[in-house]
């Protein structure tokens, strides 16, 4: 008779363990569910508790997404347009793999528009390039002295071509005015320094 009471005690015994097991997997499940839960849940629970109902919250979130995505395209569609303008601009750098070279075309633009203007340059000289990398890296100055003797008419018509010439980018560094040893009164003599932008090309 005893043999029969300590299986059925072991039998139960055993089947108590397993519903212990089966207790314990099913509350750590229940648990882990809860976690997922609170992380899912979470922000439209927030927004309820503000008197948002979960789906106004969710449109929210899609609004917010959409503007996102909207402000990224918009920007991509800006930062275009401006490597476009950029690549038009630089049509009106010099040429040249140095700044001696591309001196050369500001020196023969500056002999087109004093003989446009009726005028001979007497002395020319290509001064230091301006390679001060603080104000940009990127572009440096190559200026050009030049001396002309012309009269106040030629002298605006001078300056309105280098101000506005159509193929390169050129300004005027500084100019110097004297009316002696000039032939007629009317004339006076000027020096002048012009320069051109190129392309840093050490960098």
């Amino acid at each position: 008779m005893k043999k029969p009471v300590m299986e059925t005690l072991k039998r139960q015994w055993l089947e108590l363990a397993a519903n212990r097991r089966t207790r314990a997997m099913l509350i750590g499940c229940a648990i882990l569910f809860l976690f997922v839960i609170v992380f899912r849940v979470y922000p439209v629970y927030e927004g309820m508790a503000g008197g948002e109902t979960g789906r106004t919250v969710l449109e929210k979130s899609l609004v917010k997404y959409r503007q996102v995505v909207a402000g990224k395209a918009a920007l991509e569609a800006g930062l275009t347009m401006l490597e476009k303008s950029l690549q038009q601009a630089e049509t009106g750098l010099l040429g040249g793999e140095t700044a001696a070279l591309a001196a050369v075309d500001v020196q023969n633009t500056l002999n087109e528009i004093a003989y446009a203007s009726g005028v001979e340059i007497q002395r020319m000289q290509v001064l230091k390039p301006d390679t001060n990398k603080q104000a940009s890296p990127l572009y440096i100055n190559v200026p050009v002295q030049f001396s002309v003797v012309v009269t106040i008419r030629q002298l605006k018509d001078i300056l309105y071509k280098i101000e506005t010439h159509p193929q390169f980018f050129l300004t005027l560094q500084w100019i110097r005015i004297n009316t002696a040893g000039t032939r007629e009164p009317k004339q006076i003599r000027c020096d002048m320094a012009v320069a051109g932008i190129m392309k840093n090309v050490s960098e």
